[in-house]
């Protein structure tokens, strides 16, 4: 499942229009991050994977060897049959969710550095997300599938960051 999964991610990250596989790493790191998760490397082999299935296709080759991948009608195809007609795995292992689960077990000081760090850690990434989907607003139309994927993903962060000062209220009252 989650290769198949990183599969369709990068398919819908080329929607936009050709991109490099740096490109594609890059919108990884900054925005995906919180969503799916992929190492570099993976990146190019999944886009020779694609590419070899038919799905994307490489459209040009520019300096340093530099290759720019697009998707196909057959990539669209794919991402489409993918999204209707499987089921997502709805088994979920969020580390940040069951320490939020667990904090309470800790003592005040504790409690309350562990809230900090997930705060920073939240808002890390929250701003260049906030940022890029500012960035798509200004180019992209309103039902852009990545923009609203990722508004989803931000109103989530706030929400995490919400839950945090209430958490916070109550472990100083507590």
């Amino acid at each position: 499942m989650g290769i198949m999964s990183l599969r369709h991610a990068v398919l819908a990250t080329l929607l936009p229009g050709p991109q490099s596989g740096y490109d594609l790493a890059k919108k990884f790191d900054e925005v995906m991050r919180g969503v799916w998760y992929a190492r570099r490397n993976q990146m190019y082999g999944e886009l020779a994977k694609l590419t070899e299935a038919g799905f994307a296709e490489e459209v040009a080759e520019g300096p340093r060897g530099r290759r720019t991948y697009q998707v196909t009608p057959a990539g669209r195809a794919e991402l489409r049959r993918w999204l209707v007609e499987e089921k997502p795995d709805r088994t979920v292992r969020d580390e940040s969710m069951l320490r939020a689960l667990l904090v309470s077990t800790l003592d005040r000081d504790d409690a309350l550095a562990v809230l900090e760090r997930e705060e920073r850690a939240l808002n890390a990434e929250l701003k260049p997300l906030r940022a890029y989907l500012e960035e798509l607003s200004r180019a992209e139309s309103p039902t852009d599938p990545q923009a609203m994927g990722l508004d989803l993903r931000a109103r989530m962060l706030q929400a995490m960051l919400d839950w945090i000062a209430e958490a916070r209220r109550r472990v100083d009252a507590g």
